[in-house]
């Protein structure tokens, strides 16, 4: 007479025990979360100006925790790459011409700039070379002279104007050895594979293994402006702009000119 009573109950705790089994088996099959992913801004700039950027760009991260990527080359290979559509949110360019073919390929948001340098005649720091000034490079003790290649990197166009406007150009041209940008010019000179090389004065500044001959009048080289570009419009009010902003602050500032930038305060030139 029991039994009927029992089978009722027995079903009901079957289904009491797989409801509650369940919700435990959803959360299980569940997608971990995520965490947010990092907020990353790539900088495409200037090899004359690594050392300085790398200190801004760490002291940048530690305070706001966005990482900066640095793409360090020639001016000429960094602008030519973001033509052809490389992933990069600002452009710190060596010289303006390089700076305005970015800016007639692609949007830019907001422009400067930023930084002014200046070029020197260097010599291993070990030389025995009296060089007192730039035509003293004519000397058959200098068969080889390091410089940024001329007909694309910046220091290396102003190194030309400034040998041009000397007069020394054209004797010089068969001494010239080409580098694909600034600092591999000023390790060309450090390692002895060049007697006398023409850098920036700020990448003299960072080496122990030469030293600085002669500098060449700004006059000759004509104005060495470094102009930094906001890219696209995507950035404008992002990280990005808030590193680009950065890049003039009193911080910044403070580090570049540690390096021997002048810093510029002529403002915006604004997109073009």
């Amino acid at each position: 007479m029991n039994k009927p009573a029992r089978f009722p109950l027995a079903l009901l705790l079957i289904a009491a025990l797989t409801g509650c089994g369940a919700p435990r088996r959803e959360q299980s099959d569940a997608a971990p979360r995520q965490p947010p992913r990092k907020e990353v801004v790539t900088v495409f700039a200037a090899a004359s100006t690594a050392n300085a950027l790398d200190e801004i760009t760490a002291a940048f991260a530690q305070g706001t925790g966005v990482e900066v990527q640095a793409n360090y080359a020639a001016s000429s290979a960094l602008a030519q790459q973001i033509e052809s559509g490389a992933d990069a949110d600002l452009f710190l360019s060596a010289d303006t011409a390089w700076a305005d073919h970015v800016a007639g390929k692609v949007p830019v948001a907001r422009r400067r700039n930023l930084l002014g340098n200046r070029l020197v005649i260097v010599v291993p720091s070990d030389s025995k070379l009296q060089l007192a000034k730039p035509e003293d490079l004519l000397s058959a003790d200098v068969p080889h002279l390091a410089l940024g290649d001329p007909d694309a990197v910046p220091a290396g166009k102003y190194a030309k104007r400034a040998l041009s406007e000397l007069g020394i150009w054209e004797k010089l041209k068969g001494k010239i050895a080409p580098a694909e940008d600034v600092r591999h010019a000023l390790t060309y000179v450090e390692t002895g594979a060049a007697e006398a090389g023409i850098v920036y004065a700020t990448d003299a500044a960072v080496s122990r293994k030469v030293r600085v001959a002669v500098e060449l009048p700004a006059d000759m080289t004509g104005p060495v402006r470094y102009p930094l570009i906001l890219l696209n419009q995507e950035a404008k009010h992002g990280p990005a702009a808030a590193f680009y902003d950065y890049l003039g602050s009193p911080a910044a500032t403070k580090v570049f000119e540690k390096h021997g930038f002048v810093v510029l305060v002529d403002g915006e030139d604004g997109a073009k």
